[in-house]
């Protein structure tokens, strides 16, 4: 049952509008200790939230929600840390208690997509490398270039920017692979995203706003408390419980994809564009091409997946149109093209050819007694017996229904008539089959000769079936 809030209304929303209200409280607290405290509470009533949530609803992937609640613990417990050192916002231990939560979160959303996938996808992780690089290239134009050059700043803080603009990167890449994974787009899924952007936009602003200008600790925190807020109410949605399931059918998600891939590729010449605009053509030249060459590669091995899957598909489809799905036989198309091709190819280099046409005995009677699923059985039990002792270079193909196909090339009467009475030796189930065998004239069509081998395969059941007919030896000689 979904968690109620205040006065009866849905727990989530209550989330939503009392963590919001927290918020402007927190940004009204004077610096310091008052802050500090203000924030942990916050942020432990969020993470409490998100426990109560996970224990009411027990999604099936409870492992991952508790990862969530291990990397936003380590990232509540940095900010307190800074706020409790003088708001000095690069302090050892906030320092690591804030890289510590990078891995824990980028696991837990990679436990989502992997729930949210039926199966892997490698051509995702291209796709991911591509906007990695993408957001790397703007991150050292725009936000890192300055701050590591800074002769100013010491090497430690210029480190910790740096790790912290890779988690921002993990975050958006694992983000864009979460919109792009097929699943439910609940409303605790929206939650989830709008948090995760939250957060990303706040270390933004901490690594590329100076301190020394724009004291922007209380608007970072107050964009952290807001995401923890949207993840705590993301739990606390009942769908939640479908955050970790894939579709049934899922769609593909082509129309995204291809949105985030085509802005990702235009970034690259887009920065270009702008640096040569603005007179800068000449700075930061190697990390843009060390960045488009790498996003080229990329794209091109994109492409080569692309190429990959759309020639496997094509044979699938190729196979498909020519077999016949119950037998694994050639079907009536694949029989027509090959014996066609095979009376053009002997109209010109003479020899013999045979055709074949067998139909099982009673097989109607046998569906009525056995049912339909039995006669299916029996059809590709047959089907499997007989390929056993087709010659090599000779086509067995389902001619349609119950009735068969076996066309012969480069041998004799005999040899033929031999094979079928194999065939009809290992005919499973203990039934027969009526066939009857046509020698090909030297001139007839295909039409002609299917006609004449149909007709011998009547006079079989004539006879009283489970026997080969062919055409006399005096009729074949003369032919």
């Amino acid at each position: 049952m979904p968690i109620n809030g205040w006065r009866g209304r849905p727990a989530w929303q209550t989330c939503v509008v009392v963590g919001a209200v927290a918020t402007v409280g927190y940004v009204l607290l004077p610096a310091g200790g008052w802050q500090a405290a203000g924030y942990g509470l916050i942020g432990a009533a969020c993470l409490v939230a998100v426990t109560w949530a996970v224990a009411h609803y027990r999604p099936q992937q409870p492992a991952t929600w508790h990862t969530f609640i291990a990397g936003l613990t380590m990232w509540v417990l940095s900010t307190v840390v800074d706020r409790l050192t003088s708001g000095h916002a690069w302090s050892l231990t906030g320092d690591l208690l804030e890289l510590a939560g990078y891995p824990l979160i980028c696991w837990a959303l990679f436990g989502l997509i992997r729930g949210r996938a039926r199966a892997q996808d490698r051509t995702a992780w291209v796709d991911a490398g591509m906007i990695a690089t993408s957001l790397w290239l703007l991150y050292w134009i725009f936000v890192l270039g300055a701050t590591v050059s800074d002769p100013v700043l010491p090497w430690t803080q210029k480190l910790l920017a740096v790790l912290i603009a890779g988690g921002d990167i993990a975050l958006f890449v694992l983000g864009s692979l979460l919109v792009t994974t097929p699943g439910a787009r609940t409303v605790s899924y929206r939650l989830m995203l709008t948090a995760l952007l939250l957060t990303a936009a706040s270390d933004i602003l901490l690594i590329a706003v100076p301190s020394q200008e724009f004291d922007l600790d209380g608007a970072t925190d107050a964009i952290s408390l807001l995401g923890n807020t949207l993840v705590a109410a993301a739990a606390l949605h009942p769908s939640m419980r479908r955050l970790t399931v894939p579709l049934r059918r899922p769609p593909a998600f082509v129309r995204p994809r291809l949105i985030l891939l085509t802005a990702t590729i235009l970034l690259a010449p887009a920065v270009g564009l702008y640096k040569g605009a603005t007179g800068r053509a000449g700075q930061d030249w190697l990390p843009t091409g060390i960045g488009s060459i790498i996003l080229f590669l990329l794209v091109a091995a994109r492409m080569a997946g692309l190429v990959r899957r759309i020639e496997n598909q094509a044979d699938r489809l190729t196979l498909l149109a020519r077999q016949d799905s119950l037998t694994g036989l050639a079907n009536r198309r694949q029989w027509d093209e090959r014996l066609t091709a095979a009376v053009a190819e002997h109209r010109f280099s003479g020899g013999a050819l045979f055709v074949a046409l067998i139909d099982l005995d009673h097989f109607k009677i046998y569906n009525d007694t056995y049912g339909h699923q039995a006669g299916d059985e029996l059809l590709a039990g047959a089907a499997a017996a007989w390929g056993a002792h087709v010659r090599d270079g000779d086509l067995l193909a389902r001619y349609g229904g119950e009735e068969f196909g076996l066309l012969f090339t480069g041998c004799t009467a005999a040899e033929a008539t031999a094979v079928l009475e194999r065939l009809l030796s290992a005919t499973p189930s203990r039934q027969t089959f009526s066939a009857g065998l046509a020698r090909w004239d030297g001139q007839e069509s295909p039409g002609d000769l299917l006609h004449r081998a149909d007709q011998l395969l009547y006079a079989s059941k004539r006879a009283g079936r489970a026997r080969v007919t062919a055409e006399p030896v005096a009729a074949a000689a003369a032919s």
